[in-house]
């Protein structure tokens, strides 16, 4: 059978949802404060002195990942051919008012070949959330939080959301890869169906926090999750002191 690739026959439209933030600029900072000193470590155990590393920058922005789901069914049938074996004896087979013909009629043993259909039923239902890469996230990495009622209203967020570099295309096509199964050896598809029936995008309010060693001049960058305080991620660099 040919291949043919399988078309969603439906597709929702995508929601946009921002988490409340339980942090505000001030407890981002109060954190950053605690852990600063873990940043600029030399040798291995050296910490700087505490007037040492500062924070220079606190700036809060979204980060988006992306929630896709659906459903796929398939109906299908595969075709067989069946030998059976007769008595030794018979000179003719019918079955339903049809005759057979036997396949070895001059030897001992004779069969006859019945031709048939096997139907089978497949069906898979996921969701699966994506970060703004398209990189798969388990769902446990996202906070729990309530939501803005409107966030297309907030001009303050707007202008905070870091881009999402996943197209619809992209989404779907994620989804088909993990859960649409047509199997190679298909004869006759009876019924197909696939749907994209959950996106959504959800934004996470978060802050960066900007750190340096005033005597050294190195920087560290942290990502601290506005909803659990937790952070995301570091990364560290040098910046000459002008």
């Amino acid at each position: 059978m040919t291949e043919i690739t399988v078309l969603p026959q439906k597709i929702v439209n995508r929601k946009t949802v921002v988490l409340k933030s339980r942090l505000d600029p001030a407890m981002a900072r109060l954190l950053g404060e605690k852990v600063k000193g873990k940043f600029f470590v030399r040798l291995g155990f050296l910490k700087p002195k505490p007037e040492e590393a500062r924070i220079i920058s606190v700036d809060k922005f979204y980060e988006p990942y992306i929630t896709v789901g659906g459903k796929y069914v398939l109906d299908y049938c595969k075709k067989r051919a069946y030998a059976i074996k007769v008595d030794k004896e018979a000179q003719e087979i019918v079955i339903a008012g049809k005759k057979f013909r036997l396949l070895n009629p001059q030897k001992p043993s004779k069969t006859i070949k019945l031709e048939g259909e096997e139907h089978f039923h497949y069906e898979d239902e996921a969701y699966f959330i994506l970060d703004r890469m398209g990189r798969e996230v388990a769902p446990e990495k996202l906070p729990y939080a309530p939501s803005e009622e409107q966030p297309e209203k907030l001009a303050e967020i707007s202008k905070k959301l870091r881009e999402v570099k996943v197209t619809a295309e992209q989404e779907i096509d994620f989804l088909r890869s993990r859960i649409v199964n047509r199997p190679p050896d298909v004869d006759e598809i009876t019924k197909e169906w696939f749907e994209v029936n959950e996106r959504s995008i959800i934004y996470i309010p978060a802050y960066e926090l900007t750190f340096q060693n005033v005597k050294t001049g190195e920087e560290a960058i942290v990502e601290i999750d506005g909803v659990t305080g937790k952070i995301i991620r570091y990364r560290k660099g040098w910046h000459n002191l002008l």
